[in-house]
């Protein structure tokens, strides 16, 4: 609804609070760049049963973005095509190094360390 937002406009975090429940609930989430905000979400998806997300590969759109003779069902076709294997399936953490754990939360099993662990 028209100005809907407009008590909000002025406050930043209300805004990227908004932002976040939005993200959060749609059917599916692309983050515009990888910021930590972006991360959050994609990592709150994941852990709430992998929702879809789609992570942007603009390297590889931009060519088609400039093409301004091609046809829309063919660009369509284009887009879906590049993100493919970006379409929110389960990542673990432990298949790159270094994986941020609130963009991918899903934990490797730890049954399968073998180790005792102790809880004070």
């Amino acid at each position: 609804m028209p100005g809907e937002l407009e008590p909000f406009a002025n406050k930043a975090s209300f805004m990227a609070a908004i932002d976040y429940i939005v993200s959060e609930n749609s059917d599916v989430f692309m983050p515009s760049h990888g910021g930590n905000m972006g991360h959050a979400i994609q990592g709150h998806r994941a852990y709430a049963g992998h929702k879809k997300y789609i992570t942007p590969n603009k390297r590889h759109m931009l060519p088609y973005f400039l093409n301004s003779s091609l046809p829309e069902t063919e660009f369509n076709r284009i887009i879906k095509e590049l993100h493919s294997e970006s379409l929110g399936q389960p990542e673990l953490r432990t298949s790159k190094a270094g994986r941020d754990v609130t963009k991918y939360p899903v934990p490797e099993c730890m049954c399968k360390a073998g180790r005792t662990h102790t809880h004070l």
